[in-house]
């Protein structure tokens, strides 16, 4: 079974009630395609309804160390992403039926993204108004990893720099895409990891004064933030943000979860989003005894138990 059949089996699995019925009024065998309906969307803040399941499209290989090659077959050396690998696999999730896609200009995989859904409107299949698309700006560099372009020398930059900046991002994702706006834009970062510089505030209202602004504009249906704190996320309002962000993107699974964060944005509204929910790695829920041992007492896939955890917590999923 392909991990995304199972990702769509997981999450209506997590959408079943309490005593274990289905939510769906018909009792007939499943069909290939899952119709958009069956997937529950979370509201946020601004009324915007959100899918909450996304395919992502971070596709890379970071095998490559001093002693270890890439797992790419005859490039041993390669160290970075795969936007390639987004044609098959969002063609295909678009197939099962999910309508929600995360992607960031750091992944490279938004002209791949533009393409398929061009196909699917060009032959009438899709609407830009039946998916739901996530990208993300604002990305500190990332040395040996990414190239300047798609991050930002966030520590060498003034706020106005800065705003320029994700001015020209903002208007990259949209022409990569192919499309006029975005559901939802987050701010990637809040700022070059571990950073410490003392402008690093200054900078983050810059440019969310930028999402503020396409955001009025209807650019973007919602913007967000991803990987923020709550230290960071009341700093920003605290240094004269207008508009709360309405999504909090971050790393959350059964075995890593932000107490502190989750209840911030909870108290405030602001709806959090998992990526990683499966785990990361080495670290996969997937082969995880305890997960593995609950899985097999309810008749599940490890898979199932993981999203539902997180879905019954008040999470959107990004499990791909």
């Amino acid at each position: 079974m392909t991990m995304i059949k199972l990702v769509i089996i997981a999450l209506l699995a997590a959408t079943a009630n309490a005593d274990g019925s289905s939510s769906c009024a018909s009792s007939a065998p499943a069909a290939s395609k899952i119709e958009s309906s069956a997937v529950p969307t979370i509201r946020l803040s601004n009324g915007v309804e959100m899918p909450a399941v996304a395919a992502g499209s971070c596709f890379r290989d970071c095998s490559k160390t001093e002693t270890n090659p890439s797992a790419i077959p005859g490039n041993p050396n390669f160290f970075g992403f795969l936007p390639e690998r987004v044609y098959r696999s969002l063609t295909l999730a678009l197939e099962m039926g999910y309508t929600h896609i995360d992607t960031a200009l750091v992944y490279r995989s938004q002209k791949q993204i533009g393409a398929v859904l061009a196909a699917k409107f060009m032959g009438g299949e899709l609407r830009r108004e039946d998916v739901f698309i996530t990208s993300k700006l604002f990305h500190g560099a990332m040395p040996g990893l990414t190239r300047r372009g798609t991050t930002l020398p966030l520590d060498e930059m003034t706020p106005g720099e800065v705003a320029d900046a994700i001015e020209a991002q903002f208007e990259i994702i949209l022409e990569e895409l192919g499309v006029g706006y975005v559901d939802l834009m987050l701010m990637h970062w809040p700022a070059v990891m571990d950073s410490k510089d003392p402008g690093n505030a200054a900078r983050r209202l810059a440019a969310w004064r930028v999402l503020e602004d396409m955001y009025e504009r209807g650019q973007a249906r919602a913007i967000g933030v991803s990987n923020f704190s709550e230290h960071h996320i009341e700093r920003l309002m605290n240094d004269g943000a207008t508009i709360l962000p309405m999504v909090n993107q971050i790393e959350a699974s059964v075995y890593k979860s932000w107490d502190d964060i989750k209840a911030y944005c909870d108290d405030r509204g602001i709806k959090l989003m998992a990526y990683s929910p499966l785990g990361l790695g080495k670290e996969s829920l997937l082969n995880d005894p305890v997960m593995t041992s609950v899985a097999r007492s309810k008749g599940l896939a490890p898979s199932q138990v993981a999203l539902r955890y997180l879905v019954q917590r008040g999470y959107a999923v990004l499990p791909m």
